[in-house]
């Protein structure tokens, strides 16, 4: 957490770590960050809770509909009335009446929380104008919306949402990701019976897998830092990558887990396979590997379910996973040169 912020105060960076490494209890925070990315390109600084309402509780149903939990706790009357409301027992009007009162308890007085402390920038303020308790929309939250990551954000949040409601709906402290090369999206599988493992009806979608990546990246290539997009059909739209290549293991007797999420990183078309020295399936220069778990720790920095993810596959100490690295490391490099390495580095890293 603190070496994800170090060094860089950007609002981007600052905004991130609200829904990268936040202590969640409820998937408040996520609707609200959805909601003041919408409300970035607004020309009112004031926001009343009335006004604030319907926006908020459109993205708490669509994550409501899905049928996952949205909170640890075993009841909340909030959610209760998001539930009713999506089965047709009370009316929109009356949603909005819960929302206003009950929807943003805490979540207002926390989103600047961080495990570190408090953010240095603040998004927005609580404010009452008349009689109308709101918050006023600060220059840090219009400044993001004009930033070039602001596209990638949204679905950066709603890709850690994903992740953060399947492992409190699977109720599985060991719930692994998986990472599926031909849809280029994560997913999970429910514990159950040797002969039923591999059935598709114990396979749970998370999410599409540059969504939740991107953020720990800051919206730049793993290689490179240059801008890169998780948007289709960009011009920097990015490529999913296996930093050590997919080609090692057809050498290895033993599963190396190269498709485990510790072995994915985003990276720009140029790189990865630009005509003049894209990488393909060559091992990059050793020294990009402790970039790679400084990003990797970033996972450990977040709860559910990445951090336990990495734990169970590369050790339960940043020692130990560095020793992982290493080893896989130094295997691929036996019979693959490990000389590949960007023509250019852009901007400030991560």
């Amino acid at each position: 957490m603190y070496q994800y912020l170090i060094d860089d105060l950007s609002e981007e960076s600052q905004f991130r770590s609200v829904f990268l490494f936040g202590r969640n209890v409820a998937t408040y925070k996520f609707a609200l960050a959805k909601s003041l990315l919408q409300l970035s390109k607004s020309s009112k600084e004031f926001i009343s809770l009335e006004d604030l309402s319907p926006i908020y509780v459109n993205h708490m149903l669509e994550h409501v509909r899905s049928g996952k939990r949205q909170i640890t706790s075993s009841s909340s009357r909030f959610i209760q009335a998001c539930q009713l409301y999506e089965s047709n027992q009370i009316a929109w009007e009356q949603l909005l009446d819960v929302t206003e009162k009950l929807g943003f308890n805490n979540v207002i007085d926390a989103f600047h929380n961080i495990p570190a402390g408090e953010l240095e920038k603040s998004f927005f303020k609580k404010s009452v104008q008349g009689y109308k308790k709101g918050i006023i929309l600060t220059d840090d939250l219009f400044k993001l919306g004009q930033s070039r990551d602001f596209e990638n954000m949204y679905e950066e949040v709603e890709g850690r949402w994903n992740l953060v409601e399947t492992a409190w709906h699977e109720r599985n402290p060991k719930l692994e990701v998986k990472f599926d090369i031909d849809k280029e999206e994560l997913f999970s599988l429910r514990p159950v019976t040797p002969e039923k493992y591999l059935n598709s009806h114990n396979r749970v979608s998370m999410t599409p897998v540059r969504k939740p990546l991107n953020g720990y990246q800051k919206g730049k290539c793993f290689y490179c830092f240059d801008a890169i997009s998780i948007e289709s059909s960009r011009s920097n739209t990015c490529d999913v990558d296996h930093f050590i290549p997919l080609s090692v293991q057809y050498n290895s007797n033993k599963d190396l887990d190269l498709n485990g999420v510790w072995n994915l990183v985003l990276s720009c078309q140029d790189c990865n396979r630009g005509e003049e020295n894209g990488k393909f399936a060559r091992l990059p220069n050793e020294k990009l590997l402790f970039r790679l778990h400084k990003r990797n720790e970033y996972f450990i920095d977040s709860n559910h379910p990445l951090k336990e993810t990495l734990i169970m596959k590369t050790g339960a100490t940043s020692t130990s996973r560095l020793n992982f690295l290493r080893s896989i490391f130094k295997f691929a490099a036996s019979f693959k040169s490990p000389e590949w390495k960007p023509r250019y580095i852009h901007d400030v890293g991560f």
